[in-house]
């Protein structure tokens, strides 16, 4: 399997999950050279932020949460792949800003891998937009979504969220961290 840069775009990346997990797990990739070269992380949330503040808020985190404390020089590396994208996920025109701020940027490679660090009922609304701004042609690269977090609430909320993005997405685009099987299994849905 071949390493290939991607564009990481975390949804909720302001909030608790990727506080605690998602960015000092992607962190700790760096750290062990796991990160292609090339790959970038874009941040989206409702903060009024920039990439500067990102920043800043991502090296607390990893102050409070990476092992053996934060390697300045690998962090120096690091922030170099940190973007930051204003937006409400809830409104449709922010996925086509969001679009052309990717299409625009050449540092961004065209492989995206959308990280869905939200609430199960937003995962449906996520995926429609994508799908309705663009996001998810995979004309220049190949696009995945991963899900973390339970699947729907139950078994008749799963099944229907399956229905729902099985509408914009391959099986094949579709990832889920379960950790109900095992601690941080990915699983195609």
């Amino acid at each position: 399997m071949s390493e290939e840069p991607c564009t990481y775009v975390i949804f909720g990346a302001t909030g608790n999950l990727s506080r605690l997990k998602l960015m000092p797990a992607l962190y700790h990739l760096e750290v062990a050279g796991r990160l292609p070269e090339g790959t970038m992380i874009l941040a989206t949330g409702r903060r009024p932020w920039d990439r500067d503040k990102w920043i800043s808020e991502v090296k607390d985190m990893l102050i409070a949460k990476a092992r053996n404390g934060l390697d300045e020089k690998v962090f120096e590396h690091f922030k170099q792949r940190l973007h930051y994208f204003e937006g409400n996920l809830t409104d449709p025109n922010m996925y086509p800003a969001m679009r052309d701020f990717i299409n625009n940027a050449p540092e961004f490679p065209q492989h995206v891998a959308f990280y869905m660090s939200i609430r199960p009922a937003e995962f449906g609304v996520v995926v429609q937009n994508l799908s309705e701004a663009s996001l998810l042609d995979e004309e220049h690269g190949w696009r995945r979504v991963i899900i973390e977090k339970p699947f729907g609430y139950d078994l008749d909320s799963a099944r229907a969220l399956h229905q729902r993005i099985s509408r914009y997405l391959r099986e094949d685009q579709v990832y889920r961290i379960d950790h109900y099987l095992g601690k941080g299994t990915v699983q195609n849905v």
